[in-house]
């Protein structure tokens, strides 16, 4: 944390809000959060005209503050709160069945690229855009029909979303110098009960309605966990080239404490969402015909 300016020749005193600020934007990326904390921290040394203190403090408490403003800019501003969501598949339930699919994935990988992709966030995104669909298509000319395709978009999208965990992870790997094998260990393990989660959101949905809508779930639910999912299909291999990779090139670190765990998980989160966002841009809709030789197609249809 050195910077080549005296303190005559330093620039005004900044706060941690001013330097967040300089980005003009609520989403940064690990390399950007870094340099963030460093000039914060270099700024409270600075404040005190680098007499006495303590940078390991200054660091620790530009880091909590920098934290702090992003996580509520992007609350603010960013990341799709519950309610937008909603509107958007219910909106997208709307359209003819053929469109509802690529219209569901799209919202679904908007949710989960706009903040950190860890499990936490795809479980409410899982659990609010089955929700909505289920109430969306209630009373609708569609009705089981569109709810299928919908459920088809969501399983799509948690496909991309396991790929693009593995590409953190692989990253991380590359980095391994960053990150414990217990770090990467706890996101495979969070990659393997993906499928689970999502069927298992879908059979509480069917608990949470009635007649056509709750067979529909139901029937979806039971036949996913026999016939399987597209994310199930993606995750499978994922995780045994991953485990592969965690026993050649990790080694195990000491300090594996709560605090370093954290932030570990928090910089996977944040490389796992930047991969997906670039795996949703390139993605195009797919065809009729790729539509029903999907493995989700395959998986939730009957």
């Amino acid at each position: 944390m050195t910077k080549s300016k005296s303190k005559s020749t330093a620039a005004p005193e900044k706060t941690a809000q001013a330097v967040a600020e300089q980005l003009n934007r609520p989403l940064v990326s690990p390399e950007e959060r870094y340099r963030m904390i460093a000039e914060a921290a270099y700024y409270r040394a600075e404040k005190r005209g680098f007499a006495g203190g303590d940078t390991a403090e200054d660091w620790r408490e530009a880091e909590a503050e920098i934290d702090r403003i992003l996580q509520q800019t992007n609350e603010e501003t960013i990341t799709p709160n519950n309610h937008e969501i909603q509107q958007q598949v219910q909106t997208a339930l709307e359209s003819e069945p053929a469109a509802i699919a690529d219209k569901v994935r799209a919202i679904t990988l908007q949710a989960l690229s706009s903040g950190e992709l860890d499990y936490e966030t795809l479980k409410q995104v899982i659990s609010t855009v089955v929700a909505s669909a289920h109430q969306g298509v209630e009373g609708t000319q569609y009705g089981a029909q569109a709810l299928k395709e919908a459920m088809r978009g969501l399983d799509e999208a948690l496909a991309s979303a396991t790929e693009a965990t593995q590409l953190a992870i692989q990253e991380a790997i590359g980095r391994s110098d960053e990150f414990s094998r217990h770090a990467l260990k706890k996101t495979a393990d969070d990659l393997a009960a993906l499928e689970a989660l999502f069927i298992e959101t879908v059979a509480d949905g069917a608990k949470n309605t009635a007649g056509l809508i709750q067979d529909t779930l139901r029937d979806l639910a039971e036949h996913a966990r026999a016939s399987g999912t597209s994310v199930g299909l993606r995750v499978e291999p994922t995780l045994t080239q991953l485990n592969l990779a965690l026993t050649d090139t990790i080694q195990e670190q000491v300090e594996t404490g709560a605090e370093v765990l954290r932030k570990e998980s928090a910089l996977l989160a944040s490389l796992a969402a930047g991969m997906l966002k670039g795996i949703a841009d390139r993605l195009q809709p797919l065809s009729e015909n790729q539509a029903a030789n999907s493995p989700s197609a395959k998986g939730l249809d009957r």
